[in-house]
């Protein structure tokens, strides 16, 4: 549960880091072609995927801590998205390896 939160929002953070004006669009995927060309609307996506997140936070674990427990993740994956991305290592595959990985661990333990 917690890693899907999380991943959404790595996903709405990464659409957001792409479509902004400060990253230099090179050598991107489909996908990411397709956010650029479209910014407004890619940007409404990331917003609506980061108050999804913000609301099941607060929805499984109250008001205070879900806001807070929002907060921290966006911090964390921001600080993934920002550092990882100029070295190529946030992709598709590695992202869902991630995902999958933990989702996996969280259900184990």
């Amino acid at each position: 549960m917690i890693a899907t939160f999380f991943f959404l929002q790595l996903i709405a953070f990464q659409i957001w880091y792409i479509t902004s004006d400060e990253v230099k669009p090179v050598d991107l995927p489909v996908y990411a072609r397709g956010l650029v060309r479209h910014k407004n609307a890619s940007r409404m996506i990331g917003a609506a995927l980061m108050l999804l997140v913000t609301a099941l936070f607060i929805a499984q674990w109250g008001w205070m801590t879900g806001i807070c427990a929002s907060l921290v993740g966006l911090m964390g994956v921001g600080s993934l998205v920002v550092m990882l991305n100029p070295f190529r290592y946030v992709d598709g595959k590695g992202v869902v390896g991630l995902y999958v990985f933990f989702l996996v661990l969280e259900f184990l333990v």
